[in-house]
């Protein structure tokens, strides 16, 4: 029976990333055909999301995640959090969730600026 719910759950994870994939493109074609119907320019659109890959948010929140294993190593090692049972864990996930979101605040407002 374990054997039965691992390849269910190895067969739905898959079978998720394929209708994804499959809607994803389905959508993507019938604006592309409305568009066409519309008789607007396309070269314009493709051309857009080229280069739409968010490099800088990326770059943002693995700086982000990386300054809060810093700050949570800074005060695991130095401050020796024993609270209670898990209390490391937890304040390094806390850290980690922290900052990397900070980063991605930041990198939000970074762009909305340099879009101005």
């Amino acid at each position: 029976m374990e054997d039965f719910a691992f390849y269910m759950v190895w067969l739905g994870f898959f079978a998720s990333i394929l209708l994804g994939w499959y809607f994803y493109n389905q959508a993507r074609h019938k604006e592309r055909m409305a568009l066409i119907e519309k008789n607007a320019d396309l070269s314009e659109i493709i051309k857009a999301r080229e280069n739409r890959f968010p490099w800088f948010k990326l770059g943002m929140l693995f700086l982000g995640v990386g300054f809060g294993l810093c700050i949570a190593f800074f005060l695991i090692q130095n401050m020796g959090v024993t609270v209670f049972s898990g209390g490391r864990e937890i304040i390094a996930l806390g850290s980690i969730l922290f900052f990397g979101g900070i980063g991605i605040v930041l990198a939000y407002f970074m762009e909305k600026l340099k879009d101005n």
